[in-house]
C-alpha cells in the first residue's frame, strides 16, 4: 500500500482536478464546491481509512487522537468496515460524532443556543456536499491501496 505521504500527495493533486470536473460537467454549482473541497481535505487529513492504524491521520488529531483508540482496537487494518467506500466513511463520521458528542453538546448549548438540529436542517445541502468530499477522498485512498496491491502481485509473479 502507498505511504501516508503518497496518499496525501495524490489527494491534494486530485482535488483541483475533481473540482474542475464537477464544475465543468455541472455536477455541482459553485456554492457547494467549497463544502465538498473542505470535506475532501477533512477526509484526506483527519477521516481517512487508515485511522485503523497509527497513521498520519491518527497523529493529525493531536491531543484528541485518544478518541480513535477504541476504533483501532476493534477494527483490523484494511478490513471491510474501514476500507469500503461509503460504508467505511459512514462508520468513521458516526464514530467521530459520537466520540465528539460532549464537544457538540457544548457547542449546541453555548454557541447555537440549543438550535443545533435546526442548524443541521438548514445547512443540509452543505453538509451533504462535505460528506461527499469525505467519500471522494477515501475512495481515492482505497483505489490507490488496491492498485498498489495489484501492482505488487504482478511484479512478484514476474520475479519467480
Amino acid at each position: 500500500m502507498p505511504s501516508g505521504k503518497t496518499h496525501t500527495r495524490l489527494n491534494l493533486a486530485a482535488l483541483p482536478v475533481l473540482g474542475f470536473v464537477l464544475i465543468t460537467y455541472k455536477v455541482t454549482d459553485w456554492s457547494l464546491l467549497l463544502p465538498s473541497a473542505a470535506g475532501f481535505l477533512l477526509g484526506t487529513y483527519l477521516l481517512n481509512p487508515d485511522l485503523d492504524t497509527v497513521s498520519a491521520a491518527y497523529r493529525n488529531w493531536g491531543p484528541l487522537r485518544f478518541i480513535w483508540y477504541p476504533y483501532r482496537s476493534m477494527l483490523p487494518h484494511r478490513s471491510f468496515l474501514t476500507h469500503t467506500i461509503l460504508l467505511g466513511d459512514m462508520i468513521r463520521v458516526v464514530y467521530a460524532a459520537i466520540a465528539l458528542s460532549p464537544l457538540l453538546y457544548l457547542l449546541n448549548c453555548t454557541v447555537l443556543g440549543g438550535q443545533l438540529p435546526v442548524w443541521v436542517q438548514t445547512h443540509r445541502p452543505f453538509l451533504a456536499a462535505g460528506f461527499a468530499g469525505i467519500v471522494a477522498a477515501s475512495a481515492l485512498h482505497i483505489w490507490a491501496d488496491r492498485l498498489n496491491t495489484k501492482r505488487k502481485r504482478v511484479f512478484r509473479r514476474k520475479r519467480r
